[in-house]
């Protein structure tokens, strides 16, 4: 008996994953700004690549890493 076929992922969005990106990007950015504005200081912009470090947990897909399954 054949041993079955591992599940396959979902085909590539990229459309989806870019507008995830850069709604990761707006959120981390708003979150800049207003920490900015009342405090001052500019450790706020780090939010930006924290946010899209979070949304990667998210979007990543970590068998799209991996080589074909050999035969």
């Amino acid at each position: 008996m054949p041993a079955p076929d591992p599940p396959r992922s979902a085909p590539p969005r990229p459309l989806r994953r870019l507008a995830a990106l850069l709604a990761c990007i707006g959120f981390g950015g708003a979150i800049a700004v207003i920490g900015n504005a009342f405090s001052e200081s500019q450790a706020w912009f780090l939010a930006i690549p924290a946010a899209v470090a979070v949304g990667w947990l998210f979007v990543a897909n970590p068998t799209e890493c991996e080589p074909p399954p050999r035969r």
